[in-house]
């Protein structure tokens, strides 16, 4: 019986070819933590006002020495909850997500005015990815901010 080495030779090179493109991963620091309008961090939760009121204003990133950092680039997911009828005409509560990735420290006037538009109590918007620069030019991970809108 004769082997064919064709697809264990594949699969070894899909799997290298893989490994080799994981991408550049920056150091995710316990000491950087990010901020939302440079006053909410971790899991909060927040009123629909006062995050439409905090959103013009930038993320920032501050050490165990509060010391405040300029965020380089974030990720937003935005949560959205909404009532939907299911096959039978009952009532059903779906979350839709949408996500964005920002450079910079801003959101911008789209998801500004998508956010004056539809965030209602409920929903929950998550602030990933949160890169900053510290003083020695290195960039670092933040932890991921969660907001619950009450």
């Amino acid at each position: 019986m004769k082997y064919n080495k064709l697809p264990l030779v594949f699969l070894l090179f899909a799997t290298l070819c893989l490994a080799s493109f994981d991408g550049q991963k920056e150091p995710v620091s316990n000491r950087y933590k990010a901020f939302f309008g440079c006053s909410y961090t971790d899991n909060t939760t927040i009123d629909v006002n006062t995050f439409k009121q905090i959103m013009t204003q930038p993320l920032c990133a501050k050490d165990s020495s509060n010391n405040i950092f300029k965020v380089k680039s974030f990720t937003i997911t935005y949560a959205e909850r909404g009532l939907y009828q299911d096959d039978e005409g009952l009532p059903i509560i779906v979350t839709d997500y949408s996500s964005d990735n920002f450079t910079g420290d801003t959101l911008n006037t789209l998801w500004k005015n998508n956010f004056n538009e539809r965030l209602y109590k409920g929903d929950t918007v998550y602030f990933e990815r949160v890169m900053c620069s510290n003083t020695e030019k290195k960039n670092f991970m933040c932890k991921t901010i969660k907001l619950i809108i009450k």
